[in-house]
């Protein structure tokens, strides 16, 4: 069983940020769509997306200061 180091894991926290970023950016784009729309389906869809990338912000927020933290102790 393989052990990986404090600088493996900050760099996979860093990239698993980047790629919530990118599904954040998508669900913004999403989101100025559907307002764009104004339909009631639409604005379902808007609130669940607009949910969604509150999540994802956190998560991002949640991931970045693990890979602080981790930076911290690999030093």
């Amino acid at each position: 069983m393989s052990i990986l180091s404090l600088k493996d894991m900050r760099l996979d926290l860093e990239q698993s940020a980047a790629y919530f970023e990118s599904l954040s950016q998508i669900f913004d784009g999403h989101a100025t769509y559907l307002k764009a729309q104004s339909t009631e389906c639409g604005n379902e869809d808007l609130k669940l997306l607009e949910s969604h990338a509150g999540n994802l912000a956190k998560s991002m927020t949640y991931i970045k200061s693990a890979a602080l933290r981790i930076a911290k102790g690999a030093r």
